[in-house]
């Protein structure tokens, strides 16, 4: 685990934020798959509301953990 973290600390700093950003669209898309199995006829608009209603919810659970 250490060697990861050493040879990730040397990435270029754009090539994080590009790892980062994939890793959250990642997230993304499988939390809207799992509404989509959850919901199979859910319309484009609902799945966007639930999924923000699910990263919102997230993100407050976040906070009280800390």
């Amino acid at each position: 685990m250490d060697e990861q973290a050493e040879r990730l600390g040397r990435l270029k700093p754009e090539d994080k934020v590009a790892i980062a950003i994939d890793m959250t669209d990642t997230s993304v898309r499988t939390c809207a798959a799992g509404i989509r199995m959850q919901h199979p006829d859910i319309s484009e608009k609902d799945l966007i509301e639930q999924l923000r209603e699910r990263l919102q919810w997230s993100k407050r659970n976040q906070k009280r953990r800390r």
